[in-house]
């Protein structure tokens, strides 16, 4: 769902980069591999929140998020808020732009998001509407690529708050967010019970392709200098990809 929203206009990316979140916009059209994601995830140990490899343990780190992703990971901690208030009378309100129904409590459907705030151009439109713009754009990534559950058709209006304030929003760690809510989602899919796996898995995916190299894709970008100060994972970012290997070993 993350590739429906793509962003090509130059004020939308100005703001975006000074926020911290450019790169979503590139990160957010890398296939995924289920095959490999459902491997690593048999692979994973909730004891000790590690992969159990062959050639011993390996996990992601902080580092990786930062490197592969580009977020940022320190700054104060991301927690959302248990209770999300909202005044339909004030026209100030952080929320005012929830005008569609969800089916879930506190909860906000993504493609509504999608449908209502999404345009190829936004130099048209006046700061404090530009700004709702920027903010539905944010909550929609959070919701189908940084912290998604397992629907990836909802977000949570916990969120939502911490967004009032995007510059403080941007100094925060969400780097750290991201990874601690892929970890519990690792968890969860060793369930028998669960069937899918929810979370950032493009960072476990692109994790895997940069340590691992089992069904890694030709790389479109070899050298890291062409990146262009772009995080490590836009590397793979392409339409067109050959595998090395087209499974996963379980020896």
């Amino acid at each position: 769902m993350a590739r429906e929203w793509p962003i090509q206009c130059p004020r939308m990316i100005y703001v975006l980069t000074n926020l911290g979140f450019h790169n979503l916009r590139h990160l957010q059209f890398i296939r995924l591999d289920h095959n490999l994601i459902q491997a690593l995830v048999e692979r994973w140990c909730p004891l000790t929140n590690t992969f159990h490899l062959t050639i011993g343990e390996m996990t992601i780190t902080l580092q990786d998020v930062q490197i592969l992703l580009g977020l940022r990971i320190d700054g104060p901690a991301v927690v959302g808020r248990e209770t999300v208030y909202h005044d339909p009378n004030d026209e100030q309100d952080v929320a005012t732009f929830r005008m569609g129904s969800s089916q879930i409590e506190s909860m906000l459907p993504l493609r509504w998001l999608r449908w209502t705030f999404y345009r190829e151009s936004y130099d048209d439109l006046a700061p404090e509407i530009f700004l709702r713009h920027v903010r539905a754009y944010i909550l929609f990534m959070i919701g189908c690529f940084l912290i998604s559950d397992t629907s990836r058709s909802h977000v949570s209006l916990q969120w939502l708050p911490l967004l009032a304030d995007v510059d403080s929003f941007s100094r925060m760690s969400i780097g750290g967010a991201v990874l601690a809510h892929l970890y519990r989602e690792l968890c969860h899919a060793t369930r028998p019970t669960r069937t899918y796996i929810a979370g950032c898995v493009t960072l476990l995916q692109v994790w895997s392709w940069e340590r691992l190299y089992i069904g890694r894709p030709t790389l479109r970008v070899p050298q890291i200098i062409d990146l262009a100060g772009r995080p490590l994972g836009c590397r793979f970012v392409s339409f067109n990809k050959k595998k090395i290997f087209s499974y996963f070993t379980t020896n």
